[in-house]
């Protein structure tokens, strides 16, 4: 009796250790496509996605426009000989209804119509593949771009007090995405961390100490009532940081309004 309960003990481990491989196998299988999408976000926060439109049986520059309206590109794989008249799109991948990141291929092939006739040109272009930008200095972020056979497009300067100034702070494509040669690829560049002069709110009412503050670049960040016989009613008699101090922009300031005792 032990023996067989044995043989049944050992059954259940070798049953257990192959369904934990087999579902370790699926998760691999299933979770790896969708890697990349986290990758995407994490450099530039949330990524525009647009559904594939249907393109298949279309005319090619009749396609071309539809997916340039969605900021697709199109892309021809090949040309195949059928009985569709030339320039029709016999395949495309992604299928329609898939979403994609914005900017991304959309691959096709297209008829060159029957066979013994000579096939339709069309302007085909290198797809290229955008590196991923964020972090490096801007001037060797052009030289790649133009060394990729890439355009740069709009360069904007933002406030980022996470990257030092000249950085590339995000990029339009993002990267990793695959787009035709000689797109442009837009940058947004830190200033680096900006830095404001304090000014003087004392002897203001609380309402002109607020919008100086505002005015200068900072933020109220308490108000602290007190009584001192000493000073006028109603207007700041201290403040924090002192005035002419120079801070981060955006930092909170504190004062001290003097109000009469209830």
């Amino acid at each position: 009796m032990f023996d067989n309960t044995g043989k049944i003990v050992t059954i259940s481990l070798i049953v257990s250790f192959i369904v934990s491989i087999i579902v370790s196998t699926l998760a691999v299988i299933f979770l790896t496509p969708i890697l990349p999408s986290f990758k995407k976000d994490s450099q530039n926060g949330k990524v525009e996605m647009i559904e594939v439109p249907m393109v298949e049986g279309l005319d090619y520059e009749k396609a071309k426009i539809i997916l340039s309206n969605k900021n697709l590109n199109l892309f021809v794989e090949s040309e195949k000989v059928s009985e569709k008249d030339k320039g029709v799109i016999l395949s495309q991948s992604p299928l329609a209804g898939t979403n994609v990141v914005k900017n991304s291929v959309v691959n096709v092939v297209v008829s060159a119509g029957k066979e013994n006739v000579e096939s339709v040109t069309l302007d085909t272009q290198k797809i290229v593949t955008l590196p991923y930008f964020i972090g490096l200095n801007v001037d060797e972020v052009k030289r790649e771009i133009i060394n990729l056979g890439l355009k740069i497009g709009d360069v904007k300067y933002v406030d980022d007090d996470k990257y030092r100034a000249d950085v590339v702070v995000s990029t339009d494509p993002v990267g990793g995405a695959r787009i035709p040669s000689g797109s442009a690829v837009n940058l947004n560049v830190s200033k680096g961390v900006t830095t404001v002069v304090v000014p003087n709110v004392n002897s203001l009412t609380k309402e002109d100490a607020r919008a100086k503050i505002n005015n200068a670049g900072l933020l109220v960040e308490e108000i602290i009532y007190v009584t001192d016989v000493e000073y006028p009613f109603d207007i700041v008699i201290k403040q924090q940081p002192a005035s002419g101090t120079k801070v981060k922009k955006g930092t909170g300031v504190k004062i001290w309004i003097n109000r009469e005792r209830e």
